[in-house]
């Protein structure tokens, strides 16, 4: 099951979602013998639409469905850089031609979706001047 979140802090890494939501599947119930609840991706997503308005949102996909099913359920008061997040089921639509009509498609045209890549984080200040000298 595909678990979307939307409006992410920009300053999440990959690594944190993931590990928010392995936290939160650790806590789930798990009976012996069965398969553990396993993360099969995990993305941050910058989405840019036509008007320069910059969004970032969380993509996880998760097995089996009824963990995702849990996941969803108990992902309640959940916080990221200090910011509340909630998660949803991820629905795929397709801009088909003759399925909506114009005025009835809400979504916004010209949506550019990239993949955040965190490889080094940004070191504050404080930091590189610890670093410096040695404090």
């Amino acid at each position: 099951m595909k678990i979307f979140i939307p409006r992410v802090p920009k300053t999440t890494t990959k690594n944190e979602l993931e590990g928010l939501v392995a936290g939160l599947l650790e806590k789930r119930f798990h009976f012996p013998f069965t398969k553990r609840p396993t993360i099969n991706h995990c993305d941050v997503l910058q989405f840019r639409d036509g008007e320069g308005v910059v969004e970032y949102h969380g993509l996880v996909s998760v097995t089996p469905d009824d963990a995702g099913s849990w996941l969803i359920s108990h992902f309640k008061n959940q916080h990221l850089h200090n910011k509340l997040v909630f998660a949803r089921e991820f629905m795929q639509r397709n801009r088909q031609k003759g399925h909506f009509s114009e005025e009835a498609d809400r979504r916004r045209q010209d949506i550019q979706i990239t993949k955040v890549v965190n490889s080094h984080p940004q070191v504050m200040a404080i930091d590189s001047f610890r670093r410096e000298h040695g404090s």
